[in-house]
Parts: structure tokens; sequence; C-alpha cells
């Protein structure tokens, strides 16, 4: 298989496995079943690969750094939690009260769900991912012409496909205002056209590898600590985890790290996340989930040891 087509294939499985898998979502030994957890697991190839593959191949071809990609997969994230999943608005998710703590009534959504959830795509779902397959196969575009056009209709598909699964779960067939549906298209628009206007030629990188991976792993796990253990107001809890972010991006505009450490100490923070989500769900789980962290240890040390850190 030439080069470009194994990276798209590896983007392409990897971010949908550290979206969901990873982080201890899903499982494949169940339940559900096998076979459809598989099928879950294709449904998010074409919603999270897709999307992940086509984010980076417009930064990229456009000659633009990680600021545009992170700005893109905040828009990823805005239109699966606001259009097609819609657990922005929905006040009864699964069964789960979502966006009830730190509830902003005149846009009808919870701001600690809404924070959490658009971190987790913006840092995990996408931006992880890309930045550990561009450590291997470097920041040159990897599609043509038939291939985006290909990967833009499996986006297209992954996306009606989320809609269909999270509304036939939902007991009440859950659909968001159609003020709400058209002031989350207005945001996504928006945050795209920003995206594609941020600086085309971003600075090299400065900050020492491993200061970088310290800062990944302690600020992820700082972030969903706070997620888990702060109680007290949820506007608290949600202030902690916006100066988290804030942090975050201080830090990179200011020590310019390469990418591959951050999302190294990010997706560190996903093993020990997953399991322990693992731990309360059986020994098959706990198994699965060990073999899940030990494949991501393998990886994470296979780029590392190609001396890609100052080169990504």
């Amino acid at each position: 298989m030439p080069l470009r087509k194994t990276a798209l294939a590896a983007l392409a499985l990897l971010a949908p496995f550290v979206a969901e898998f990873l982080l201890g979502d899903q499982y494949l030994t169940g339940p559900p079943a096998l076979a459809q957890q598989l099928g879950m697991y294709a449904t998010f190839v074409a919603l999270y690969g897709s999307g992940a593959l086509l984010i980076r191949e417009v930064a990229r071809r456009r000659g633009r750094g990680w600021p545009t990609i992170l700005v893109l997969a905040l828009a990823f994230g805005v239109t699966e939690e606001g259009l097609l999943t819609q657990t922005l608005f929905n006040p009864h998710y699964l069964g789960l009260d979502l966006i009830g703590p730190a509830h902003i009534p005149v846009l009808g959504l919870g701001a600690t769900w809404t924070v959490y959830v658009l971190t987790l795509h913006v840092v995990w779902s996408i931006a992880t991912p890309i930045a550990i397959v561009e450590a291997f196969f470097g920041r040159t575009p990897w599609l043509r012409k038939p291939g985006t056009w290909a990967w833009s209709a499996l986006l297209v598909v992954g996306a009606v496909a989320a809609f269909a699964v999270s509304r036939g779960m939902d007991a009440a067939h859950f659909l968001a205002a159609p003020a709400q549906l058209a002031g989350t298209l207005v945001v996504v628009v928006a945050l795209v056209l920003v995206a594609l206007r941020l600086p085309a030629r971003p600075a090299p990188p400065s900050a020492h590898p491993w200061l970088g991976f310290a800062v990944g792993l302690g600020l992820s796990t700082a972030f969903h600590l706070v997620r888990m253990t702060l109680g007290g107001s949820p506007w608290t809890q949600t202030g902690v985890m916006l100066a988290l972010a804030a942090l975050a991006i201080g830090y990179g505009l200011k020590a310019r790290p390469p990418a591959f450490p951050l999302a190294a100490g990010a997706a560190v923070t996903y093993c020990w996340l997953g399991l322990s989500t693992a731990a309360g769900a059986g020994f098959a789980a706990i198994a699965e989930q060990s073999a899940f962290v030990l494949g991501t240890l393998l990886l994470l040390g296979c780029a590392t040891r190609r001396n890609i850190l100052s080169t990504i």
C-alpha cells in the first residue's frame, strides 16, 4: 500500500478508536453484541475518521497550521453535538441530565456539558489522532480530488447515521427547536470562516518535547479530574475547565511546542480514564481496555523512537 494510502487508513481508523474506544465509551466485548459494535465502529470511521481526514486536508492543503485544525475541530464538535446527536439541547439524552448543570435558559443548553463535550471533540476526537499520525507520515497533503469527494460523501453518510442512531436511541425522539438549530448552524459557519482566515505560516516548534508531553498529560488529566471530582457549583466546575483550556492555549501560543508530545500526553490521559471506566464493567472490559492501552503506548513509543518530535 502506498505511503499516502497508509496514512489515510491510519487516521481514519485511529480517530474513532481514540474518540470512543480508548476512552472506554464502547467495548467490542459488549454489550451490545460484537457485530453491532463493529457496525458502530464503521459508523464512527465514517464520522470521526472522515472528519479528521478532511479537517487535516483543508488545513495542510491551504498551508495552515494547528490553529486552523483546532478551530475546524471545534466546528466539527458543534456540528455533532448541536445538529446531529443534539446533546447540547436535549434535556434527557439517554436518560441523563446533561444540560441541567450551569443551565443557560436563553440558549437552552448547559454550560458545563457544552464546555466538556466540545473539548473532548477538539482535543481527542480530532487533534490527537491527527498529531499522532502526522508523527509518522508528516504534514504534506494526502488526499487527491477523487479521494476528497469520496471521504466527503462518507462523512455525509456518517453524519446521517449519527443523527438517525441518536434519535432512535432517544425514547422521546427529541428534536431541537428551529432557532437552536439555526443558531448552531450560524456558529459552525462562523468557526469555519475564522479557521480559514487564520495565519498561513505558523512559527516552527520551539519548546522541549518532554515539557510538551508533561503539559499535555497534566492539563488533560486535570480537566477530567475536575469533571469527575470537583463538587460545588457547576459554574465553578465550568470555570475551572475553561481556565485549563485557556492555559493550554496560552502555552501553545507562547511556547510553540511540537504537536505530537501534547497529543501523546492527552492520549495517556485517555488510557487511564478508559481503564478506570472499564474497572466497573467486568473482567472482559478490563482485558479489552488493557489491550487498547498497551497498543496505544506501543504506538506512541514507536512515534517517539522515530525521532519525529523535532520535525512535526
